[in-house]
């Protein structure tokens, strides 16, 4: 049989935002507004903290094209007038929970575990200062972090106080927002905020996927096509186990249909969550999907 050699479309970090959010929301187990999540948060609000982490929410810079490199100082330039317009949220109401260390050999088990507030932020930056194509997503499911994120860079693009693109005319960039409890490790011009985050000595077990897995199936048109995709998604799984649609982030994969075939398989799957001592909570994972053709057989 005659080989397709024409590839299905690439991915765009647009596009992608759009199909997340379609593909979680028509999960077949939806978020329950009522008596499972309330549970959940109140189950976590009666657990005592040990004591507070002093964090420093730092902030870093990527190209969306691993081909691309950034002009001299761009990072720093855009950090600094993030920085100059971002407002940290007066209250930061947390819920997701990431383990301490000592964890055991696989991390999926920690001796303690303590709240985190992140967020991954997209845009295109342009010659003339502005930035198009801004996206935020709530890693942390702390929409007041999300918001002011995303104030933060409209502010930027309205001003025009986006950072020189040299050469180019646009420059499309991933930032991400996360803590760092090591301060002295983190260099001033990353730096956005401090936030201290309760600290929990109790044991912390990661949600895990149930014991069939994801069924992420492989594209009808990829298989004419001939071509195969690695997908690496980082995303939110809720107390009640399922995956947060406002969290989802796509970190590497090359073609369209491989990922709406993971987002979509994403949106089916009812995750075990996460376990604080004897609470559930909501935590944030990653998982890379490995598409390989299946080898011909030989007559």
């Amino acid at each position: 049989m005659r080989r397709v050699t024409v590839a299905p479309p690439r991915f765009t970090a647009a596009a992608f935002l759009i199909v997340a959010a379609a593909a979680c929301a028509t999960s077949p187990h939806p978020k329950p507004g009522s008596s499972p999540e309330r549970e959940a948060v109140a189950c976590l609000e009666t657990l005592k903290p040990t004591d507070s982490i002093s964090t420093v929410i730092k902030m870093s810079v990527e190209p969306l094209d691993t081909g691309v490199v950034l002009p001299p100082d761009f990072e720093g330039l855009l950090v600094e007038d993030f920085r100059r317009a971002f407002r940290a949220p007066s209250r930061l109401s947390l819920s997701v929970v990431m383990g301490t260390q000592p964890c055991d050999s696989l991390g999926s088990r920690c001796a303690g575990g303590s709240l985190t507030a992140a967020a991954v932020a997209y845009a295109t930056v342009h010659d003339d200062g502005r930035l198009s194509d801004i996206a935020v997503v709530d890693a942390s499911l702390t929409p007041s972090l999300a918001d002011s994120v995303a104030s933060a860079l409209r502010a930027v693009s309205t001003a025009r106080e986006g950072p020189p693109t040299g050469v180019a005319e646009l420059i499309r960039v991933v930032m991400r927002i996360r803590p760092e409890e090591n301060v002295d490790s983190v260099p001033t011009l990353r730096r956005i905020f401090v936030a201290k985050v309760p600290h929990y000595d109790l044991p912390f077990r990661y949600a895990a996927m149930p014991a069939a897995g994801i069924n992420a199936s492989y594209p009808f048109t990829a298989r004419l096509a001939g071509v195969g995709d690695s997908v690496t998604i980082a995303f939110t799984v809720d107390a009640d186990g399922v995956v947060a649609a406002e969290s989802v982030e796509l970190v590497q994969a090359r073609y369209r249909d491989f990922v709406s075939s993971v987002l979509k398989a994403l949106g089916e799957t009812r995750f075990h969550p996460a376990y604080l001592g004897d609470c559930p909570v909501a935590t944030r994972m990653s998982q890379r999907f490995v598409f390989r053709l299946p080898a011909e057989v030989s007559p």
